[in-house]
Order: C-alpha cells, then sequence, then structure tokens
C-alpha cells in the first residue's frame, strides 16, 4: 500500500451523531478550514437564489411527488398565477452546483468537507481520508432536542427524516450506498468515543502521514479555523 499525506477529510454522519462538532474539533486541531454550512451560502451565490431556499433543498434528492409535480406544473391562464418555471428550485441543480463548491475548495487543500456525498466526490484521491460518525439513537435525539430545543418525538421525525434523506442523496447523485463500510476509512461512534477523541485520532493519523506535528499553532488553528454553525 503507499502512503500519501493527508490534506483532504471528508466527514459523512447520521444526523445529530455529531459529524459537525468533530469536523470543527479536528479543523482547530489540524489548523485546516472546514467546509460544512457555507456549502449552502456558495451554492446560493452560484445559482442567484436565497440561502434559505437553498436550506430546504441541500442534501435532499426530490421525492416521487415532487418530480411527478416538476413535470406537471403547466401554467393555466385565468385559474392561477404561477411562478416562472426558472424561479422553481431544483433538486438536481441544487446537488451539481454543491458538488462543483467541493470540487473548487479541494483545488486548495488542505480542507475538510462535511456531507455532500463528498466521500465520492473525492474517491480516487490518494490524500483523501473518509470518515463516518455515527451514534445510537438515543444519543443522536439527546443531542438533536438540546440543539433544536424540540421534544423526542420532533426529533425522532428529524432523526428519521434526514437519515433518509442523505441516504437517497447519495444513491440519486453518486449511485452508491450512504451505509457502505468501503465508503469509509474509519468510524467513529461518539456514543462511545467521545468527539474530541475521535478528533485527536485523526489529528494523530494525519502526523503520521505527514512526519510533522498534528497541533497547530495559535495563530495557525485561529486563521484555519471553522464557522461555528453547521449540522450535527
Amino acid at each position: 500500500m503507499n502512503v500519501h499525506p493527508l490534506r483532504l477529510i471528508t466527514v459523512s454522519r447520521e444526523f445529530g451523531a455529531g459529524g459537525s462538532e468533530l469536523a470543527r474539533e479536528l479543523g482547530a486541531r489540524l489548523g485546516w478550514p472546514v467546509l460544512d454550512h457555507d456549502i449552502v451560502h456558495r451554492v446560493a451565490t452560484r445559482l442567484r437564489m436565497d440561502a434559505e431556499t437553498v436550506e430546504h433543498f441541500d442534501e435532499h434528492a426530490p421525492s416521487l411527488l415532487a418530480r411527478i409535480a416538476t413535470v406537471l406544473i403547466v401554467p393555466q391562464p385565468d385559474l392561477y398565477a404561477f411562478p416562472p418555471l426558472a424561479e422553481i428550485p431544483s433538486h438536481d441543480a441544487i446537488a451539481a452546483a454543491a458538488t462543483r463548491v467541493i470540487e473548487e475548495a479541494v483545488a486548495a487543500p488542505p480542507l475538510i468537507v462535511v456531507g455532500h456525498g463528498a466521500q465520492c466526490i473525492l474517491a480516487g484521491r490518494p490524500d483523501a481520508l473518509h470518515l463516518r460518525v455515527v451514534a445510537p439513537v438515543e444519543a443522536r435525539l439527546q443531542r438533536v432536542t438540546a440543539r433544536l430545543t424540540v421534544d423526542a418525538a420532533d426529533a425522532g421525525s428529524l432523526v428519521r427524516r434526514a437519515d433518509h434523506d442523505r441516504r437517497a442523496y447519495l444513491q440519486r447523485y453518486f449511485q452508491r450506498d450512504w451505509d457502505s463500510a468501503l465508503l469509509y476509512d474509519l468510524q467513529f461512534n461518539t456514543g462511545r468515543v467521545a468527539v474530541a477523541e475521535g478528533a485527536a485520532i485523526v489529528a494523530q493519523l494525519v502526523a503520521a502521514r505527514s512526519g510533522g506535528d498534528a497541533e497547530p499553532s495559535a495563530t495557525s488553528a485561529e486563521s484555519g479555523g471553522a464557522p461555528a454553525s453547521g449540522r450535527s
């Protein structure tokens, strides 16, 4: 096996497992930038759309009903006022733009990328490490209820829907199984391994591959850290 220095890290995550937290912690340790929720803003800028609108479609594959509705939207004069088709957001266009955003960003490593099929986009890169972050449902529900201030029932619905959407997203746009172990190099169960512990393990691996020190200087960490926003 040829060993290459690691300059790119992707983080796939179950909803509520703490993937965004691990990415931020790892970014701070390494002094690397983290591309997470900012993907939404970059896609919105690229497509000249409102970021809040893009947020609703982000990491979602269109449902069967949505695909049918898109085909059947035909203006009916004197009955309803429909928006122009060009103004109706497209799941496919948003997904394609997200892929382009990631492809452009990884041209200037180092970088940590969260979600959006990055483990598939960078599957052929020898300098990439692919992580998956999971957790027991109970731990995920606790994290979601605390972060979003919702009750357990609503948290459960959010967890199930988000996992379904991310699984469908990978299948539709990359023809890969989100749960396939071969998509990932390391998996962390944050119900058993703390986020900080997982980040420390990965930082040590990056250091071993580079032959250097994984702990950045204070200046490096401050300049390369991720923004506070992100999704589990």
